[in-house]
């Protein structure tokens, strides 16, 4: 298989993260998530599932009240 062409170069893979904080326990970001890694704690807020996630920004596009920001994987020491 031939190696892709990425005009503006390669982007780093990020990971989907909701902030406690703004996040209201809508639920949006669960509804379009197309891995279904993210789940509703027993607090009723949201969480991603790190391993699952593939960084597509699904959640991140539909969530009105911008709870979702996209970090870099943290590397295992």
């Amino acid at each position: 298989m031939a190696e892709m062409i990425h005009p503006f170069g390669r982007k780093a893979r990020q990971l989907a993260y909701i902030d406690p904080e703004l996040c209201t326990g809508c639920g949006y970001c669960a509804m379009f998530c197309i891995t279904k890694c993210i789940h509703q704690q027993p607090d009723g807020l949201y969480q991603v599932d790190q391993d699952h996630c593939i960084g597509c920004r699904s959640c991140k596009v539909n969530c009105p009240f911008g709870a979702v920001t996209m970090l870099q994987p943290k590397r295992e020491a």
